[in-house]
């Protein structure tokens, strides 16, 4: 599989994209918070196979430009203009956390410029609402520190595993060292390398979801959607609360659970995400 790499104009921001040349059905994929677009290279062959992929690094990851705001909808603006501008037809959206939250934003908007979506443990109220409940914003206030770092990749990668963050609710103190191995702490590490600090923001002032209304995106959701849920208790991030009432919302959004899974599914369980997310797509080929 061959990659064609390039910068793709979205507004006054350039966006770092990379893409597979073929005559298939386009997918978009965007990753999570503080990742960058090589976080899907253990499924991305896979996906090649029937689609036309675009990797995206998102406003202020990777390559991309830096921005002024990084609320969810920010990264939902992006990437409508996006598609707008750089994508003919229907297009299929693959979205992991941060991601999973943009594409279902997209999606609503664009209504039926979009063929089918695919969320991947969308963190919904865990990153809104709730997050000061949740050892997530101990978490992110650990971590932020590493952003943008000039460090060595190595170096980084063994202080990012030291960093310790608290469960309000429980009182536990954790290791991030200790939550996983030690090839994902450095790619981890390498993507902080390449973050703006200021997506940190709106995270830890609790405005991540400005303007972002759950109920409204998800009801107005129009496209076959699916909702790949990690488990809460192995690190997820989706709660059963927070899945159970979305699906209610809107009767197209088939929700798919992997037990025991912490929340990076294509990392951690890639051919079950597969098992699940390639006969989803074929059912909505045109």
């Amino acid at each position: 599989m061959k990659f064609v790499y390039s910068k793709k104009r979205v507004g006054d921001l350039s966006l770092n994209v990379v893409e597979t040349q073929s005559e298939r059905p386009t997918l978009v994929m965007l990753h999570g918070v503080t990742r960058r677009w090589q976080t899907f290279l253990p499924v991305a062959n896979a996906f090649a196979l029937r689609h036309r992929l675009m990797l995206i690094d998102l406003r202020g990851h990777g390559d991309s430009d830096r921005a002024q705001g990084y609320a969810v909808t920010d990264y939902v603006d992006d990437v409508c203009n996006l598609i707008h501008d750089h994508i003919p037809g229907p297009v299929a959206l693959y979205g992991h956390s941060l991601g999973a939250m943009t594409v279902a934003g997209v999606a609503t908007r664009l209504g039926r410029h979009v063929s089918a979506i695919i969320m991947e443990d969308p963190p919904l109220e865990t990153m809104g609402a709730r997050i000061g409940h949740t050892p997530l914003l101990n978490y992110f206030t650990g971590v932020s520190q590493f952003a943008g770092s000039t460090l060595h990749t190595g170096h980084l990668a063994r202080q990012l595993g030291d960093v310790t963050f608290r469960d309000p609710d429980s009182g536990n103190e954790l290791r991030v060292g200790d939550t996983r191995d030690d090839a994902q702490l450095r790619f981890a590490a390498s993507c902080l390398k390449r973050l703006d600090p200021a997506v940190f923001a709106p995270i830890l002032l609790s405005q991540w979801l400005l303007d972002y209304n759950i109920d409204e995106v998800f009801s107005g959701l129009k496209c076959p959607s699916l909702l790949l849920q990690a488990d809460y208790n192995a690190g997820g991030m989706l709660t059963d609360q927070d899945a159970r009432h979305v699906c209610a919302l809107n009767a197209d959004i088939m929700r798919v659970r992997f037990d025991g899974v912490a929340h990076g599914i294509h990392w951690t369980a890639s051919q079950q995400l597969l098992n699940a997310a390639l006969p989803f797509l074929e059912s909505v080929h045109r």
